[in-house]
């Protein structure tokens, strides 16, 4: 048994359905589970996708996630907890893939899986990165070498423990604060190799294209065929740019480098419409305070540009 999960809320509800019909399309065998961390009722969902409520999951912390992290801070520290439940309700489950909302499959993910494999992890780069002011080596540095949009572990000792050390940290280490070393679930995922030697860096051009990627591999194709480096496009990860994203939607302006991508994007925006009927209508907050960023992102960004103006120049002295 092959399970494919993903968390979300009210926010990215469309785009996890559309990943669920993808999922389904692509990875008719593997059983998908949505994770609903919000208080608003939800609607029913079509057959294919299992549904749990964050209630279920029996986080320990969970009073103080509400009172202190973000509503996105929330969704990143509760996958690895979801993982573990998940694992603990199936223990016949073979492979647990993780993706974010915004990932979309176009082809089955078998191209990258292996049978000797504990732990496949998705880079965020392979190589360094074309000369950009939008995005470079020491962001990816920041943000952390993994993408956290996408993983896939076997059911193993070595990943259940992994797993209890991985939300271990989230439990109260998972804000988006990168001046004191934390990115969400994200950093965390440095130590994957260390504690599970059977990890492998997927290569595959063709996996988990997004904004991270456009620097370096060429995206081509249409509607029939699409491919990166001369690969089959297996997934595609549309985060920070339908919505706000505390990592990528800082460099939603590499989404004009490559022109099949903003079809691309097109295409993934049309489709979420179709989901428009089954976002709440309830007005009840979501759990976890809500940020009101992208509002003041441009005058924070040219504040910030100002100020390192004058420090590099008081640095001179």
């Amino acid at each position: 048994m092959n399970i494919i999960y993903t968390v979300c809320n009210r926010t990215n509800l469309a785009h996890a359905l559309n990943l669920a019909d993808s999922v389904s399309k692509h990875e008719p065998n593997a059983v998908f589970y949505l994770c609903w961390v919000d208080a608003a009722p939800l609607k029913e969902l079509p057959a294919n996708i299992q549904v749990i409520d964050i209630s279920r999951i029996g986080i320990p912390a969970w009073e103080n996630w509400v009172r202190g992290y973000f509503d996105f801070e929330i969704l990143a520290a509760a996958r690895p907890f979801v993982a573990k439940w998940l694992l603990n309700q199936h223990p016949e489950c073979t492979l647990l893939t993780f993706f974010a909302p915004t990932v979309q499959l176009y082809q089955s993910i078998n191209a990258i899986l292996e049978n000797d494999i504990d732990f496949y992890l998705t880079p965020n780069i392979l190589k360094p990165l074309a000369k950009s002011d939008v995005l470079d080596d020491k962001r990816i540095l920041n943000v952390g070498m993994f993408h956290s949009g996408s993983w896939t572990l076997r059911n193993t000792e070595a990943t259940r423990k992994t797993l209890d050390w991985w939300s271990s940290r989230t439990l109260d280490r998972a804000a988006f604060d990168l001046c004191n070393g934390m990115n969400m679930d994200q950093l965390w995922m440095n130590y994957i190799p260390v504690w599970i030697p059977k990890t492998r860096i997927i290569p595959h051009a063709g996996w988990h294209f997004g904004l991270q990627a456009i620097l370096n591999k060429k995206l081509s194709g249409d509607k029939e065929q699409y491919t990166v480096d001369g690969n089959p496009l297996i997934s595609a990860d549309f985060a920070g740019l339908t919505y706000f994203d505390a990592v990528w939607s800082n460099h939603e302006a590499l989404a004009g480098q490559n022109d099949t991508f903003q079809s691309l994007l097109k295409q993934y925006t049309q489709n979420l419409q179709n989901y428009r009927k089954y976002l709440p209508e309830s007005h009840l907050p979501v759990y976890g305070k809500v940020p009101d960023i992208r509002r003041y992102r441009v005058l924070r960004n040219n504040i910030a540009k100002k100020l390192t103006a004058v420090t590099e120049y008081i640095d001179q002295f």
